[in-house]
């Protein structure tokens, strides 16, 4: 699938902020996107040693053979030229507009959100006519993910248009679907301020110019409706064909993270970082920077596996009987999950929350009971990166149960960090036969050898149309902690377009 559908990537970057902002990001042919950086790893000695990220544009180059569209100095849209592969990366340059650098008949101006995705829909257009490419992935980071919404769910409804004939998947990072909100007590007032006398664009992130820009046919004077809900697709595109990196590293940006808060890159709130119903990791990444969530490797990772994978896992909590009802926000006692999910010879996770990251899966609030399991992640795997057929990842949990007492003496009987319960959950996809592949899972605690393959066969529900779901007994001290019937519920298919 990864050689059949190596279609053309979009790239549309986030935020430029003010004037020196925009001309660093023109100045950059890929807007800024073939950035890598150094990760710093810990030697056999405990020093720290060098490890480089090439950067998401330059691994697509190395790793699937893509090339930029760049020809004699400009994006070459010539459809009678020489055809660019399919497998060719695009720039949006909605940004050039802004630019005092260039010369042109009018003075340089900010487009808007509907501008920029106008421009985006002629620039899919002359893609797929200068490639003969049936579809296009797009990736956005930050406001370059709301111009992709704004194309999906305005621009192309009121054009008579379907966004999915011409889009095959989106993948955002960082973006503020919900928009970007501000701790109280100078939350509300500054966000008025905000979205009153805006400069440079920064309504755009309020509710009002979000209502606007992703709602068909809405006028400046519209009134917001009560139930509008930004982070909804509404229908216009399939929330399974989005994928949204979330950041949760606020410490490691600038002034705005005193303004958002913790729970946030520094820039976007975790609540406000995804798209409803689509499927998302978490890393701990901030907003941008050299160490920022798009020069991170395993932002990259996911991208890879979303856009060229064959393989979808969707993962869940179910039968959560000995957890209470949902808990009120000043509850004294409440439950929460710890989820890492890493894959085999990749050197970084892919997936992370955590009571420490401000992130971790609420069980009272997210309820687990029968019918009502709790979505824990999706992943996306190549079959073709393993080297002996066989696909393993591994989950890590971790049960917490946290009490808000006011009595000093309480102190004297708490553990942090103590978990009620943890383990790590392994999972081979071994290739068969009958039905693609056939997993095999063992926990940690309970494997004689620790490097010992899993041997423990699943009964396979086969639910038809290339998917099935089976059922992960959980090991006697989770069962303790959430109940007799609590399990874990893999539901995988192939993952097509």
């Amino acid at each position: 699938m990864s050689l059949d559908e190596r279609w053309p990537v979009i790239y549309l970057r986030g935020y430029a902020g003010n004037q020196k902002g925009v001309e660093q990001t023109v100045d950059d042919p890929f807007y800024g996107f073939n950035a890598g950086s150094t990760h710093v790893r810990v030697g056999p000695r405990g020093t720290a040693t060098f490890f480089a990220f090439e950067g998401a544009v330059i691994r697509l180059f190395t790793d699937h053979e893509y090339r930029d569209a760049y020809d004699t100095g400009v994006q070459r849209l010539d459809p009678g030229g020489d055809r660019p592969p399919m497998a060719s990366i695009w720039i949006h340059r909605y940004y050039d507009a802004t630019s005092e650098t260039f010369d042109r008949p009018s003075e340089p101006r900010r487009w808007g959100i509907e501008e920029a995705a106008a421009d985006l829909a002629r620039l899919i257009d002359d893609v797929l006519a200068a490639t003969g490419a049936p579809k296009v992935y797009l990736v956005g980071h930050s406001t370059g993910g709301l111009i992709i919404r704004s194309l999906l769910q305005r621009h192309y409804p009121m054009a008579g248009r379907a966004g999915a004939d011409v889009v095959a998947k989106v993948f955002t990072y960082g973006t503020p679907h919900a928009g970007i909100h501000f701790r109280d007590p100078i939350g509300p007032p500054l966000e008025w301020l905000r979205d009153q006398f805006g400069w440079n664009n920064m309504p755009d992130f309020g509710r009002e110019r979000m209502y606007r820009y992703l709602t068909p046919d809405a006028e400046q004077q519209d009134e917001v409706p009560d139930d509008f809900e930004p982070r909804s697709l509404a229908g216009a595109f399939p929330a399974e064909r989005v994928f949204c990196l979330v950041g949760t590293d606020a410490a490691d940006y600038g002034a705005p993270k005193h303004a958002v808060g913790p729970r946030s890159d520094g820039l976007v709130q975790i609540e406000s970082a995804y798209v409803k119903d689509a499927p998302r990791a978490y890393v701990h990444r901030a907003h941008s920077g050299r160490y920022g969530i798009v020069n991170s490797e395993s932002g990259y990772a996911n991208l890879e596996r979303f856009f060229f994978g064959d393989v979808r896992v969707n993962l869940s909590l179910d039968g959560l009987s000995a957890i209470a009802e949902p808990a009120p926000r000043d509850a004294e006692v409440y439950h929460h999950l710890d989820v890492t999910v890493s894959l085999r010879a990749l050197p970084v996770v892919l997936h992370e929350q955590s009571g420490d990251h401000y992130c971790p899966v609420p069980l009272e609030w997210r309820k687990g009971r029968e019918g009502e399991p709790i979505f824990l992640f999706s992943l996306f795997l190549i079959p073709a990166r393993s080297r002996t057929g066989v696909m393993r990842y591994a989950v890590s949990l971790a049960v917490h149960r946290i009490e808000r007492r006011d009595s000093p003496l309480w102190l004297a009987d708490h553990l942090e960090k103590i978990p009620l319960w943890t383990d790590n959950l392994l999972v081979d996809l071994t290739p068969d036969e009958e039905i693609g592949y056939r997993p095999f899972y063992a926990w940690r605690s309970q494997m004689p050898q620790p490097d010992a393959a899993p041997e423990g066969a699943l009964d396979v529900e086969d639910r038809g149309n290339g998917t099935s779901v089976v059922r992960i007994p959980l090991p006697a001290p989770a069962r303790a902690v959430l109940g007799d019937e609590a399990t874990l519920v893999v539901d995988a298919g192939w993952w097509r377009v």
